[in-house]
């Protein structure tokens, strides 16, 4: 039974470890692009107002910088309030898409959850585990009725008891 538990837990956790890295990756990456970015910017806004001073003096430079930020500024809040729904029936016709396009995601998303399990409980019918079974059933039920993100977020919480339990028999090696 530990051997079949020893499996199952490594090969669920073996795609969360792979998204964690990539996740982690992409976030170190972005952090560092911002720090180059904010960076460059302060490098910029000296060159400028070092070549401005000469040519406007000091109050010309700061308000030809200045000015150079507020132009951008209103750039990306005009950029941004383009985004937004033209209408408020643009927005509630998407509304309505979503609403409808929610219950076939669910249908599929329980269609899923019913394929992958198949084996599993297959397997334990062959070994006649029948109360790990009706466990595994029950909680293909209730995983059916949470959204996907709340499945993570349980699956997370039970990976960490379940890791506490397994623990707690072995002691630490010394």
């Amino acid at each position: 039974m530990n051997r079949l538990i020893n499996r199952l837990v490594s090969e669920a956790t073996a795609p969360i470890g792979e998204m964690s890295m990539r996740l982690f990756k992409m976030a170190m990456l972005f952090f560092l692009a911002m720090s180059c970015l904010i960076a460059s910017a302060i490098f910029l806004t000296i060159g400028f107002f070092e070549f401005l001073e000469p040519l406007e003096g000091y109050t010309g430079a700061a308000f030809g910088v200045g000015g150079l930020y507020l132009v951008a500024a209103l750039i990306c809040m005009l950029v941004i309030a383009r985004e937004r729904p033209a209408s408020p029936r643009q927005a509630s016709a998407a509304l309505m898409e979503a609403k409808e396009s929610l219950p076939s995601q669910k249908a599929e998303f329980a269609n899923n959850i019913d394929e992958t399990v198949a084996p599993f409980l297959d397997i334990l019918k062959e070994a006649g585990m029948e109360r790990e079974r009706l466990a595994l059933e029950a909680g293909v039920e209730v995983a059916k009725q949470l959204h996907p993100f709340s499945l993570v977020a349980v699956a997370m919480l039970a990976g960490i008891i379940l890791g506490r339990i397994l623990k707690r028999g072995n002691p630490p090696p010394a």
